[in-house]
């Protein structure tokens, strides 16, 4: 009864939320803008008398929806935004280039009108601040920029801000880049602020609106937050209360053992991407690097893991062979049960907390040119989901399981990092991005373990995971 409860229950705040995020929402369109490249956009018309049209640019492994908070407060503070994809990014179809991605911005300020203020975030204010040296802007919002050496700034009004606790070479290049041969810059450091800060925290976004000259009152970031939090919530509680289930086998296995063999299997990938990357081929920028790394690392450690289940197996003894046919007619039905239940499973997370809310601040969607990298990249990721399962599931007791997940998460964080910063910079941007790739990772262990229980199959919930892997990465990272 009480599970009933919470299946109904959990519907109805989330439709609940739905309705309360709707309403905050400005007025909004989706087009193309007509320009070379053909450019995907959200155009956020103004709340109120129109104070200014703004063109807003996310950075690296995005897309406009990242950016979807700060455009819709500009929006209430009175302004008309234009949320633009760059190429190789969220539904451009064009391949990513900084030359082309430049000629983008400047088709788009061009098009919307040279009075257009502009906005970068990241990589998108890396852009701006480089084609400022040349080009004449009004004004620009410069966050979170990458260090770019530029002998002046071409613009008559300039804002640079960044957090206090983002990556130092960004942080030291603020006040640099605020003292290019231009008065009118004004640089600020966010307390407590990351990367992102200066894009998703309200206190930050309202400053941003009103040095601008916006109504700083009526911006409601805070408000949308909350309830794509409460969808999200509640989507992930009503998935978990569909899937009842019972504890998996557990066997005591020693921890140092287990780290060991994962530091082991990712040692031997970072090597071997020194030389070669298997999975090149996929044409994303830089994070072909990251598939590449979890690949082979999964390889390695899932052919011991492999081994040692059929080692386990040879040991049993079987009452004949009547026995052992309907054992295996009942293991083959489990199986195919748990293989639909994985891909329903991934199916849900991949539409509801996914496209429905994930989408209001992550690109979600796979189309065009990223259907074919999905199979792809889920194939690459199901050999290491399937090691975690074989061999780091079934630790006793469940706590010590959940551990040794998070400790392993977090030695591939830092041999990817590694990795990057010592044999691969040219992929030194993943450092931006893999930490919250590994709190992703750690979020896929937890609701792999809801299915491995309801299943009782290591195969599904890897499966399972690998299938919802597949499709945020084929969303989310940059083609080329």
């Amino acid at each position: 009864m009480p599970r009933l409860r919470l299946q109904l229950l959990l519907p109805a705040i989330f439709i609940l939320a739905w309705a309360q995020y709707s309403a905050l929402e400005p007025k909004q369109e989706s087009g193309i803008l007509p320009i070379d490249p053909p450019t995907p956009y959200i155009h956020y018309f103004p709340a109120n008398s129109l104070l200014g049209r703004v063109l807003v640019i996310h950075g690296l492994d995005v897309s406009k929806e990242v950016t979807r908070l700060i455009s819709a407060a500009l929006a209430d503070g009175g302004f008309e935004v234009y949320d633009i994809d760059l190429p190789g990014h969220g539904d451009s179809v064009a391949k990513f280039g900084t030359d082309l991605a430049q000629q983008a911005i400047n088709n788009a300020k061009v098009f919307l009108g040279e009075k257009t203020i502009v906005l970068g975030h990241s990589l998108g204010a890396g852009l701006v601040l480089d084609l400022a040296a040349t080009e004449q802007f009004s004004t620009i919002i410069l966050l979170s920029p990458p260090p770019i050496s530029i002998a002046e700034l071409h613009a008559d009004r300039v804002l640079i801000a960044t957090g206090d606790i983002d990556i130092p070479r960004i942080r030291t290049f603020v006040p640099i880049a605020a003292d290019i041969g231009n008065p009118k810059v004004e640089s600020w450091l966010l307390p407590w602020g990351g990367h992102a800060a200066p894009i998703f925290n309200p206190t930050y976004v309202r400053r941003v609106v009103e040095w601008l000259g916006g109504d700083g009152n009526k911006t409601r970031t805070g408000a949308r937050i909350l309830w794509i939090a409460v969808m999200f919530i509640a989507a992930l509680g009503f998935g978990v209360a569909l899937l009842p289930g019972r504890e998996v086998d557990r066997i005591d296995t020693p921890v140092a053992t287990t780290l060991g063999r994962y530091v082991v299997g990712y040692g031997v990938a970072l090597l071997v991407l020194k030389w070669v990357n298997p999975m090149a081929w996929l044409r994303f920028f830089a994070t072909d690097y990251l598939i590449g790394f979890l690949f082979l690392s999964g390889l390695f450690l899932s052919v011991g893991a492999i081994y040692d289940r059929r080692e386990c197996r040879s040991s049993r003894s079987w009452a004949g062979r009547a026995a052992q046919a309907r054992q295996r007619a009942a293991a083959t039905i489990d199986r195919l049960y748990g293989f639909y239940t994985a891909i329903a499973a991934a199916a849900f997370v991949i539409i509801v907390p996914g496209l429905v809310v994930s989408s209001r601040v992550l690109h979600m969607t796979v189309s065009d040119g990223r259907w074919w990298r999905f199979p792809c990249i889920a194939a690459a990721g199901l050999p290491l989901f399937i090691s975690d399962e074989l061999i780091i599931r079934p630790i006793h007791p469940r706590w010590k399981s959940d551990m040794v997940a998070i400790l392993t998460r977090g030695i591939l964080l830092a041999l990817i990092l590694t990795g990057v910063l010592t044999l691969n910079r040219e992929s030194d941007f993943l450092v931006l991005i893999v930490p919250l790739i590994a709190i992703f990772w750690i979020g896929l262990w937890f609701a792999a373990g809801i299915v491995h229980r309801y299943t009782q199959s290591p195969i599904a919930a890897a499966l399972f995971a690998a299938t919802v892997q597949g499709w945020a990465f084929a969303a989310w990272f940059v083609t080329i």
